[in-house]
């Protein structure tokens, strides 16, 4: 017996007494892959338990990792309220904040089953037929493992035999002066998850279990920094930025690298929301140890919804990443954010996800000046193309493709390395 039957039995009984009858239907089976770790999905299915006591409800976690509520006589406000929280623990996904092209909120459907219960009931029949058709798929495909005390056993042996640099991304962030040119504040290195997957663990999934993936991701912080350190940049960045847990700031392989560009780079340490509610106190340490140190912190994972439940300020990091949305243009929705940042100042704001150039005229308008962004990647490699004598042998798309790694073939067909870790400065932003 499966969820969706479960849902689907519901669903033929409340047809009988439709009065009051409420559904809520939550699709997080669209999140991307990172986004939708068991342990998130878990944590949102926990918030909602809440309105089952509240209005006599059932409540369905999916095959798909969808949920389902039915309810009776349920407030809609507090139903909003509850929904607006998930949006905040989804918060840097854009299935919170995008809207499909007719307008509908991709992140959540109600139904009104006095109205809606036929187009209720179907869905539901939809949701029993995809589960079945789910499980037989997984019974014939190559079976991709949860990430256990095995599996990650097997999974770190395989990065002490690899070679991860190939998996390492960089991404430059941008900072505009008043006279409006513009340069490489920092180089912020990552590990590319997808690439991650692929390379070291396709027969398991490494996200299925949020504390275990902590680990792993400690041992893959140490992996990272061991190679920024001996990577042999053609020329070094202004300043590095890294993505860490806490407790590696406390481990001798930080130290090496810290010691490596002492007086030759910047540092700085961007640390997930997430993270920091896990080991409130472990942040504060690692914070005040950098800034001992003369680095930098960044408080990441930071959207519009996010900021309207809590005070940035109170972390008291260096800066404050961010992630743009198109709905942010809305007079009210950047109100909010003008009283949410005002007291940090939005000279300390990064503004990330810059995809287009209105995200950059409106950061502008803000009073931020510091962005990263697909867009500002282009403009990287179209200047760089310009300035580099062997361009005409590569697109923009293949130069872009080029800066954002720091190791394997994309680089090595590059015409010349040197142009790649440049990063010259952007001569006018109109």
């Amino acid at each position: 017996m499966t969820s969706e039957n479960l849902l689907f039995d519901a669903a033929e009984r409340v047809g009988r007494i439709r009065e009051g009858r409420l559904a809520l239907h939550l699709h997080l089976s669209r999140l991307q892959p990172a986004n939708r770790e068991e342990g998130r999905i878990r944590i949102a299915f926990r918030l909602f338990e809440t309105m089952v006591d509240a209005y006599r409800g059932q409540m369905f976690l999916l095959t798909n990792s969808d949920i389902i509520l039915i309810c009776k006589d349920a407030r809609i406000s507090e139903l909003d309220s509850m929904v607006y929280k998930l949006r905040a623990l989804f918060s840097t996904d854009p299935l919170t904040y995008a809207e499909s092209p007719d307008g509908q909120d991709r992140f959540v459907t109600y139904y009104d089953l006095e109205a809606d219960y036929d187009s209720f009931f179907a869905l539901c029949g939809q949701m029993v037929s995809s589960a079945k058709k789910m499980a037989e798929t997984q019974r014939t495909a190559p079976q991709i493992q949860p990430l256990d005390a095995q599996t990650l056993t097997s999974v770190l042996e395989r990065i002490g035999a690899t070679d991860i640099a190939g998996v390492v991304r960089r991404q430059a962030c941008i900072v505009i002066n008043e006279k409006m040119t513009a340069e490489v504040a920092f180089q912020e290195f990552f590990m590319s998850i997808a690439d991650l997957q692929k390379v070291l663990a396709p027969d398991v999934n490494i996200l299925s279990n949020r504390w275990l993936f902590q680990h792993l991701s400690q041992v893959l912080d140490l992996r990272v920094l061991s190679v920024l350190q001996d990577t042999g940049f053609r020329k070094m960045p202004a300043a590095f930025s890294v993505n860490l847990n806490m407790a590696t700031i406390e481990t001798p392989v930080f130290q090496q690298f810290e010691a490596s560009i002492r007086g030759k780079a910047g540092l700085v340490v961007e640390f997930q929301l997430l993270d920091i509610f896990n080991d409130l106190d472990g942040f504060f340490r690692a914070r005040d140890k950098l800034r001992s140190h003369g680095h930098k912190s960044v408080l990441d994972g930071m959207s519009p919804v996010t900021l309207q439940f809590m005070d940035a300020e109170l972390f008291d990091t260096d800066f404050i990443k961010v992630s743009w949305s198109p709905d942010m243009i809305d007079d009210i929705k950047t109100a909010e954010i003008q009283h949410a940042l005002g007291p940090v100042g939005f000279d300390r704001v990064i503004l990330s996800r810059c995809d287009t150039e209105t995200s950059i005229s409106w950061g502008l308008s803000q009073g931020i000046r510091m962005f990263q962004g697909r867009f500002l990647d282009s403009m990287i490699s179209a200047v760089t193309m310009a300035e580099c004598g062997k361009s005409s042998a590569c697109t923009l798309n293949q130069c872009t493709q080029r800066h954002g790694v720091i190791s394997g073939r994309t680089r090595a067909e590059c015409g010349d390395n040197d142009m790649l870790d440049a990063f010259p400065p952007l001569k006018a932003i109109r």
